[in-house]
């Protein structure tokens, strides 16, 4: 039994060190971009021979030989450069009353040798054989170049059949190269910097009146304004929507009386709010740990964004303090002191400010 107990333990220990130290991607959602499909000059003139044309449609463009489709979605790890990319538009090939329309353009970096599809007047094929495709960083965003893209048997031959032009398209013929460039909805943080939370004066005051002392746990402290290391989230370049995820506590001790604990609090920019795992004590009489509450909402932050740096700094949110904290401060210390009244929703919280790092 113990040999058995010897060898699991072993087994599970390996299975351990084998595991990445990165843990699970962490995917980007894509806003926006474009693809540019430059065609080869041989290729536009074999259409040209045949009498077929090409027009844009649905939100794409045709310029000086490229065609040109809006990004739609998709998602990216800039870290592994894995994800995929997919767009909006439509190309036609024409020729007299013969059409084949080419839809759903999508890219996926994982395909390396033949990373564009498409739909072609059916199923989703593999639009061409690549040579290269090189990931670089663009600020925020991503840029791929794909280079020397050659035709794929299936499209060669559904050209064919739709263009009624036998013979004429083959597998491995040069079609052009293709440049996507794609910016993220939000952007992934990093386990990197910390938030700054300002308590405001009158409220300190309120409860320095109530022998209310404010703590940080550890890892949040208290060199000046209170700092609560950011341990992750996602956030937009504007900081127009996100999370902002924050470690640490902060700790509202009456002398002799309840204590009130905010736990692992987060910055919400799209409902607008401060919100963390509240924990009221001794329980009984009160409620003790609760789910996520809105601590306080948000309003009237500065945001500047370093693209290069993939750095978002947003500075001076002011926070006013949710209706249910406010009745569960009044609770907790006013109460006790016989006082009523003493705090409100909407009164001025204080003000938070961080510097956030992207992937």
């Amino acid at each position: 039994m113990k040999k058995t107990i010897l060898i699991l333990t072993l087994v599970l220990c390996g299975a351990a060190l084998a595991a990445p130290a990165s843990g699970r991607a962490a995917y980007d959602p894509i806003a926006s971009g474009q693809t540019k499909l430059r065609f080869d000059k041989s290729f536009l003139a074999l259409l040209k021979r045949n009498g077929a044309t090409l027009r844009a449609a649905a939100g794409a463009r045709l310029r000086a030989g490229s065609a040109i489709f809006p990004v739609s979605g998709g998602r990216f790890d800039p870290v592994s450069a894995k994800g995929f990319i997919e767009h909006d538009g439509a190309l036609l090939f024409k020729r007299g009353g013969h059409e084949l329309r080419l839809t759903s353009l999508q890219l996926k970096t994982t395909r390396r040798r033949a990373p564009y599809a498409a739909k072609l007047g059916g199923g989703q094929l593999k639009l061409a054989a690549a040579a290269t495709l090189v990931v670089n960083r663009r600020g925020f965003g991503e840029r791929m170049t794909v280079s020397t893209l050659r035709l794929s048997a299936k499209v060669a031959t559904r050209l064919e059949k739709k263009l009624r032009l036998p013979n004429v398209f083959q597998a491995g013929q040069l079609l052009g190269d293709a440049v996507t460039t794609a910016d993220p909805l939000t952007v992934s943080l990093r386990r990197a910097g910390e938030a700054n939370l300002s308590l405001d004066p009158g409220f300190q005051a309120k409860l320095s009146a109530l022998f209310v002392a404010v703590n940080p746990i550890f890892p949040a402290e208290h060199p000046g304004p209170f700092t609560l290391p950011i341990f992750g989230g996602t956030l937009a370049p504007d900081a127009g929507t996100g999370k902002i995820e924050l470690s640490g506590a902060l700790e509202f001790l009456q002398l002799g009386g309840g204590q009130v604990f905010w736990h692992d609090p987060s910055l919400d920019f799209a409902g607008h709010s401060l919100n963390a795992e509240a924990e009221v004590d001794p329980s009984p009489p009160y409620a003790g740990k609760l789910v996520a509450l809105q601590i306080a909402s948000t309003e009237g932050d500065s945001v500047s964004a370093d693209p290069r740096a993939r750095e978002i700094a947003v500075s001076g949110p002011s926070l006013a303090l949710g209706s249910q904290m406010a009745a569960i401060f009044e609770d907790v210390f006013a109460k006790p002191q016989g006082r009523s009244g003493v705090f409100s929703a909407g009164e001025p919280v204080g003000r938070a400010s961080f510097e956030a790092k992207g992937q």
